[in-house]
């Protein structure tokens, strides 16, 4: 009897007493993903800077060279002969006597920049060897009335100091010619071309690494 009571109170004890609480693990937290940020906007390239045109072996294309007068072409320069109608040649002697420093290694053509005369060649312009410049004008088949004041006015303002000569003598006289001198040394710098109306265009040059022949003697 006594056993069956203690058996009683056993089983009574346990269904009162609580059932032990496992302890609940905690959750393992979410992991926090970055917060976007704001979306960088691509920094465009830098454009490369302007450069001239290539050639086709790519070189840069040279800068145009200067235009030449209104209504002339430029050709390139002979090395030698006459210039369409000069009384003169390269590399001939300029006039006597016969040096080598009155040979001709260039002879330019003189042309007019005047608003009646564009482009027109009123004259001719020697170099010789020892550096002087001598002026001369047309042929009388090749020149102009216009062409010949142009000329003659060219030749009164550059002339060399001393000389008084203002204007060419005819090269003829009723037919018979006067062998007066055609050619004057004179003194052109390039600042006063746009104040005589004038442009130079080369036309024959000696090459300045050949010999010169020797001067008739």
């Amino acid at each position: 009897m006594a056993a069956f009571v203690f058996a009683l109170l056993t089983a009574f004890v346990a269904q009162a007493s609580p059932a032990p609480v496992p302890k609940a693990s905690p959750a393992p937290a979410p992991k926090a993903s970055p917060a976007p940020g704001p979306e960088a906007s691509p920094v465009p390239a830098p454009e490369p800077p302007d450069e001239a045109p290539a050639s086709p072996e790519g070189s840069p294309v040279p800068s145009a060279a200067m235009p030449p007068p209104p209504g002339v072409q430029f050709q390139p320069p002979l090395e030698n002969g006459a210039c369409l109608d000069s009384i003169r040649a390269v590399p001939n002697v300029l006039e006597g006597p016969s040096s080598r420093g009155m040979q001709i290694v260039r002879i330019d053509q003189v042309v007019s920049t005047a608003t009646m005369l564009p482009g027109e060649v009123i004259g001719f312009l020697y170099t010789t060897q020892d550096g002087s410049t001598w002026l001369g004008q047309r042929t009388k088949d090749y020149q102009s009335a216009a062409g010949a004041t142009a000329i003659n006015r060219v030749l009164g303002a550059a002339h060399v100091a001393g000389s008084d000569v203002s204007e060419f003598p005819p090269t003829s006289l009723y037919g018979v010619p006067t062998k007066r001198q055609q050619l004057f040394r004179v003194q052109m710098p390039a600042s006063e071309y746009a104040t005589l109306r004038i442009a130079l265009v080369p036309c024959v040059i000696w090459p300045s690494t050949r010999p010169l022949p020797d001067p008739p003697t």
